[in-house]
């Protein structure tokens, strides 16, 4: 009896399964018989332009991290021209004087702003205009009075600048009028030293041939006297042996006579001897005379010879000046001319960073540069800025990179500085223009077996649509067309061989419209005819529901 209520119960229990499965499939049959396909239409507008194609390689987007500097520059004025103000006090008094390449306006350690108070902090986003940082008052004014004053010290420079170029224009004017002289009379003015300098010469060859005729007269005049002198001693030997041999007695007469000889030869023998010995001085002294005359000809010949080159020399410079005296007259202008616009540029650039100081710190504030979210904070309360220094660093959203990587062949399109064309999945159809930045190191793929390339694109991120790790394809062009009509590729309709859109009339009617495409970039296509720019065409996506 149980055996058989338990076969009725599995019969049951199979029973109500059969019926369960026909119902279920009777219900999965409705439902598709009942389902309706749906077709939504996306506008899109014929539009004038530039398509590209190229190498396409896949990357993901990356957000930068930009950082905001304090780089005003406080630093003193001390002017990049021939000369500066220096400024000093004497006596309780300023004085100004005009010192080549020196400025007393402060030394740059003196030069530093102390942060009061720092407004943000790590993690939180920030807007463009933000208050960073609030300085002290005592030292905003104190370097805004130095800044003044360099622009005071700058302007001062300037008027004498300007005042110098007036004096060197007319002394430019006054070389000019010289110069031009110059070249008449430049040549007489070189006959006139070579002369006097040969005159010299010729004066100390006269000289010295006179001191040596007189030398040659004493020579002459001394071998005279001297024979003489010989033969008046040997008067004088036979003038004694008779007066010694005469008997005065016997022959008083003969003897008086021999006895005269004798005193007449004496006295002529002493002249004589006197005379020679003076003669002897006489030539010595010539000696002297005409080693100094040879001297002072030497010196004479080596002075005409030097200064016919330096007369040379400077009627060449004369000859020169004379003949570019316009030239030498242009450049001393534009010499002061340049002094006059370096003072300047040094006076206009010293208001410029007074106002440049006016603009960044407003009431003792310092505001953000750009919009993001803080990642780091640099500054703290009782730090001194001098420049050049981090405050802040934060995600820059407005400029983003993507790094992919590039073929060796593929190289010359990726060369930095290129253009190229990024889109992304969730931005169908727009395409995002980019500049290749960076090219890194060449790796081998172990895969393939290639040299590839690190390549980094930056593109600016307009209206912050791009976020951290957004899938990217960037395209590196090779192939362009310019200011040609194109539409998404999506819109285009083949069919037996013919292409077509769809557009929707005035009375809402979607009819088709024959084109003729032509260059496509992979996302649109060149349209050569049957659209005008500005038309609106439909891509079709079918939807079930």
């Amino acid at each position: 009896m149980k055996h058989i209520e338990f076969k009725n119960r599995t019969g049951q229990m199979i029973i109500l399964l059969l019926l369960s499965i026909i119902i279920g499939a009777a219900i999965i049959i409705m439902i598709v018989l009942s389902r309706e396909d749906k077709t939504l239409y996306r506008e899109s507008q014929v539009i004038r332009g530039n398509l590209a194609r190229g190498v396409t390689e896949s990357g993901s987007v990356d957000v930068g991290t930009a950082t905001q500097d304090f780089d005003l520059d406080i630093s003193e004025f001390t002017g990049s021209g021939s000369f500066t103000f220096g400024m000093e006090r004497q006596g309780g008094d300023m004085v100004m004087g005009m010192m080549p390449g020196v400025s007393d306006s402060g030394s740059t350690s003196d030069r530093q702003l102390e942060i009061e108070q720092v407004y943000v902090e790590a993690g939180q986003e920030i807007e463009a205009g933000t208050p960073i940082l609030k300085l002290t008052q005592e030292s905003v004014e104190g370097i805004r009075t130095k800044l003044n004053q360099d622009v005071t010290d700058a302007e001062l420079v300037y008027q004498q600048a300007l005042t110098s170029q007036k004096q060197a224009e007319a002394d430019a004017e006054g070389e000019y009028r010289l110069n031009s002289l110059y070249a008449d009379y430049s040549q007489a003015e070189y006959d006139e030293t070579v002369l006097a300098l040969t005159e010299a010469v010729e004066a100390a060859e006269e000289t010295l041939v006179e001191m040596q005729a007189e030398l040659a007269d004493a020579q002459a005049e001394l071998a005279e006297k001297e024979e003489l002198l010989a033969e008046e001693k040997k008067v004088l030997e036979n003038a004694l042996f008779t007066a010694e041999g005469t008997d005065k007695e016997n022959a008083l007469y003969w003897w008086i006579i021999a006895q005269q000889t004798v005193d007449e030869a004496r006295e002529l023998v002493d002249t004589l001897e006197d005379e020679i010995a003076q003669l002897r001085v006489d030539i010595a002294d010539y000696g002297e005379k005409i080693t100094e005359n040879e001297t002072a000809l030497a010196l004479a010949r080596k002075e005409l010879e030097s200064g016919e080159i330096t007369a040379r020399g400077e009627l060449d410079k004369r000859k020169y000046n004379a003949e570019n005296a316009q030239e030498i007259y242009d450049v001393a202008i534009e010499q002061s001319a340049f002094e006059a616009e370096t003072a300047k540029e040094d006076y206009e650039q010293a208001a410029r960073k007074l106002e440049e100081f006016d603009t960044v710190i407003k009431e003792q504030v310092i505001s953000a540069d750009t919009s993001g979210v803080i990642t780091e904070v640099y500054a703290a309360a009782g730090d001194y800025l001098t420049g050049n220094m981090e405050l802040i660093s934060l995600n820059n959203y407005d400029e983003v990179t993507i790094t992919v990587s590039v073929e060796e062949d593929d190289l010359e399109a990726a060369a930095p500085g290129n253009t190229v064309n990024v889109t992304l999945a969730a931005f169908e159809d727009e395409v995002f223009t980019g500049t290749v930045t960076e090219t890194g190191d060449a790796e081998i793929n172990s895969n393939t077996n290639k040299t590839m390339y690190s390549v980094t694109v930056t593109v600016q991120n307009t209206g912050r649509v791009l976020y951290q790790d957004m899938t990217a394809e960037v395209t590196f062009v090779t192939d362009e067309v310019s200011e040609v009509l194109y539409i998404p590729v999506r819109a285009v309709i083949q069919e037996n061989g013919e292409d077509y859109v769809k557009v929707r009339e005035e009375d809402g009617k979607i009819v088709r419209k024959e084109v003729s495409t032509g260059f496509t970039d992979g996302i649109n296509i060149e349209i050569k005819e049957g659209l005008s720019e500005g038309e609106t065409v439909l891509t079709e996506t079918k939807v079930s529901s």
